[in-house]
């Protein structure tokens, strides 16, 4: 071979090859890797019927490509030069092998010419490789192509053939099959004289076409989607920006216009014209060689993706779907960042979704989407299933904003006016059902259906929103300085107007406006209203309370009692006369309580519930106390000893939010919440007046004041019932200075010493406990005839030998 070139080429080990590495070759040496092809083991009608696949999997014995590329990618836009012309002649027919190798060597250059793994007589298919003697530019490259095909026959072209980035597989054929090999000696090439021929080589409308190449490009216009039709993130892209709006906003200056409206130059090659749009913007088809774009038809969602982010698809695999490309992940989230592409597919999705809502009230806020930027959505623009974005949607849906809310006092989420799923405008709980309505709400509106995340943005969406209606009630009162809450009793109910039923209306509201103000203040108090039926003693109660009222307390232990007091700030306790001492003591350490702790209904973990509520007892008879001492939780008041100055159904709605406006007033300037000096005494009065009396405390107190013998102690049970009875006469008395329950239950009431049981003794023992002047012992003491007992001694006798 007289004429040889050293050649810069890229070779890879099959299509499918990341890495394309430039390899320096003589033409000459190039020549000779084309002179024996791959043979495979199969006949040619053998690989006729084979699919396509499989027959691309067979002539793929590896390729080259007659240039270089940038970081080794084959990428059109990293073409780096092109040392040969490879084209690729499919359009051929019965002797036309003889006329292309003619052709060529018309041209008087060095060529190689060769066949395809298709190739027969019948159905000729060839190669033909060109080298130049410069090397050409990516621009310069498919001007010169074009013009060398137009020298043999453009018409025989696949009209793809003249991409830069175009590879060409090593020649392969099948065992039984004709294979062309034919190297014409000569010079190199001309590159400029072919790009000569032109007038202008950069005016793409003047590069030769293959016949049918425009209608083949229609042909695949045709058959391209409707990018405005798509779904999700791209269709809204394409709606929202054509392909020239596109290059304005996210392109500038990246191409130019030219006199014709529908075609662009990009501004980074040298060709002029080449970037073409189609179907009024839809799309864009580029023969620049260097555009990123080049030999692709690209919508405007494709066309800012290949611009701005192809580069980081360079590691990614070939089979790589496009939506699971690292540039598109790139372009979502520049697409999600505008705002007008936001607001389209909030709109969108809002429009889509509001017949299924059609009795939502709310109209949409036409201009209130740009808060959707922060959502956070997936590669095809749908919300993601975050917590995150549930809050967001919570707290900016114009449909939903400042609706939702927690009530500190009633410990529940509230509804403060229409949702979607329900237009009733009025403040209300939150409910199983509206879990639902929300759920259904946010899977239509935005494609988020997760019971559990929604529950998590429920509740910091409520903490984020606490009010407490109570507290929100008082606060907004004003008292009118008229004083109604001293005699509240005595208005209302016809109790006596004494310092000690003023003290008890006055610091049982003050104590219920502390509570709701500070919950868990110390208040373990029972104020009991006790009198006939129907004047009015839960009426009154229920009226004070408002919506915050309860008489549905059951029981005083366990978790069900606790979470009863949710949302009380009133709570009646009825039935007193019918509750047993054991039911009283209940009561009374429930009073106690400050704060109940335990794990809600549906929670995962206890928590501490500090009390916010009071309590009131209610009863139809006057001996309610069971306890003969103990009582001092609770304020008995007499009711209905006289006819009231105000009606209860007529009057009390009229004044109540004074009351509590005094009791607030009241509560600020430091009110005690309990009794103390003579207050406390006639609470003790009160007490004892409503106290059960036994049976027994009048024999008991009656024996209390026996006088006995001196040598008392020293008495056997017989001789001591013999005095008790009057029949010893004795000189010389002493008062009873101390006894025991055994003493009482023998000598008192007769008993047998040994029939004594525990209910007895603490009966008695209690009876003693509440005796006028006695004391219990510290310690065992002897008891004549009964040994060692624990018993009492009387307050006027300080013997140091008892």
């Amino acid at each position: 071979m007289e004429q040889d070139k050293k050649l810069q080429l890229s070779f890879g080990n099959g299509r499918k090859s990341k890495n394309w590495p430039t390899v320096e070759i003589t033409w000459s040496a190039f020549c000779e890797k084309l002179r024996i092809p791959v043979t495979g083991a199969e006949t040619q009608a053998e690989y006729r019927k084979l699919s396509k696949a499989k027959q691309d999997d067979l002539k793929d014995v590896g390729g080259f490509v007659g240039g270089t590329f940038l970081n080794a990618r084959r990428k059109a836009s990293e073409v780096q030069g092109r040392d040969l012309i490879t084209l690729d002649l499919d359009n051929l027919s019965a002797g036309d092998t003889g006329r292309v190798i003619d052709s060529v060597k018309a041209l008087e250059c060095a060529a190689a010419i060769y066949s395809t793994r298709k190739h027969c007589p019948e159905r000729p298919r060839l190669r033909v490789i060109l080298p130049l003697d410069r090397t050409a530019t990516p621009d310069e490259y498919e001007p010169a192509a074009r013009k060398a095909a137009e020298c043999i026959g453009i018409a025989r072209c696949d009209p793809t053939t003249f991409e830069a980035s175009r590879l060409m597989y090593f020649p392969s054929v099948s065992k039984d099959a004709e294979y062309i090999y034919e190297v014409l000696d000569g010079p190199m090439l001309a590159l400029d004289g072919l790009l000569q021929q032109y007038a202008d080589w950069k005016d793409m409308k003047s590069w030769p076409r293959v016949p049918g190449e425009e209608a083949a490009e229609r042909h695949k216009l045709a058959k391209q989607e409707d990018p405005t039709a798509k779904t999700g993130i791209i269709g809204a892209f394409c709606r929202e920006y054509t392909v020239p709006e596109a290059m304005d906003k996210f392109l500038p200056g990246e191409y130019i216009p030219t006199d014709d409206p529908a075609r662009y130059t990009y501004a980074g090659g040298s060709t002029t014209g080449g970037a073409i749009i189609y179907q009024d913007g839809l799309f864009l088809y580029s023969h620049h060689a260097t555009d990123p774009c080049s030999g692709r038809l690209v919508n405007s969602f494709d066309l800012v993706r290949l611009h701005k982010f192809s580069d980081r698809d360079t590691e990614a695999d070939p089979a790589t779907p496009i939506n699971r490309l690292p540039s598109f992940e790139a372009m979502t989230k520049l697409a999600l960042a505008d705002a007008a592409v936001t607001h389209r597919l909030a709109q969108e999705r809002m429009e889509d979704a509001k017949n299924v809502f059609s009795d939502d009230p709310t109209p949409p806020a036409a201009d209130n989407y740009d808060w959707m930027q922060d959502l956070a959505f997936d590669s095809k623009g749908n919300a993601q299933k975050t917590v995150n974005n549930l809050v967001l949607i919570l707290k900016n849906d114009v449909r939903l904003k400042d609706k939702i809310v927690t009530d500190e006092f009633a410990g529940c989420g509230l509804v403060t006016g229409s949702m979607p799923w329900d237009p009733r405008d009025e403040r209300r709980r939150w409910s199983d059902a509206d879990d639902d309505g929300c759920l259904w709400y946010m899977e239509t509106y935005y494609g988020i259906a997760s019971r559990d995340k929604q529950s998590a943005a429920l509740s910091i969406i409520g903490r984020q929103n606490v009010i407490n209606e109570v507290r929100d009630y008082l606060e907004g009162l004003t008292w009118d300085g008229v004083k109604r809450l001293d005699t509240l009793f005595s208005d209302y109910l016809g109790a006596a107007d004494t310092a000690y039923t003023r003290a008890v209306a006055r610091k049982s509201l003050c104590a219920a406006v502390a509570r709701a103000m500070f919950a868990g203040t110390k208040y373990d108090y029972m104020p009991i209203l006790t009198g006939p039926q129907g004047i009015g003693k839960s009426t009154l109660l229920a009226i004070l309370g408002k919506d915050w009222f309860s008489d549905s307390l059951a029981t005083f232990e366990g978790k069900d009692a606790a979470e009863m007091l949710q949302g009380t700030w009133i709570n009646e306790i009825g039935e007193l006369t019918a509750m047993s001492k054991k039911d009283t003591n209940a009561v009374k350490q429930f009073l106690s309580k400050r704060s109940d702790i335990y794990r809600a209904a549906y929670g995962r973990r206890t928590e501490e519930h500090p009390r916010q509520c009071v309590f009131f007892g209610t009863s139809n008879d006057s001996e309610f106390l069971k306890d003969m001492t103990g009582n001092r939780r609770f304020w008995p008041v007499d009711v209905g000893l006289h006819l009231p100055k105000k009606d209860v159904w007529k009057d009390l709605p009229g004044e109540v939010d004074q009351i509590w406006a005094e009791a607030k007033a009241h509560w600020q300037i430091g009110e005690k919440l309990y009794m103390d000096g003579e207050l406390a005494a006639l609470a003790a009065e009160a007490q004892e007046d409503h106290r059960e009396v036994s049976g027994l405390e009048g024999l008991i107190y009656d024996f209390l004041k026996t006088e006995v013998p001196e040598n008392w102690d020293h008495m056997d049970i017989q001789a001591r019932r013999m005095y008790l009875n009057g029949n010893t006469r004795v000189e010389h008395k002493r008062p009873l200075d101390k006894v025991c329950a055994m003493e009482i239950w023998v000598e008192c009431l007769g008993n047998p010493p040994g029939r004594i049981d525990k209910r007895d003794s603490r009966e008695i023992n209690a009876i003693l406990e509440h005796a006028e002047g006695w004391q219990r012992l510290d310690t065992a003491r002897r008891f004549g005839p009964y040994g060692m007992q624990r018993g009492y001694k009387k307050l006027s006798t300080f013997l140091t030998t008892l």
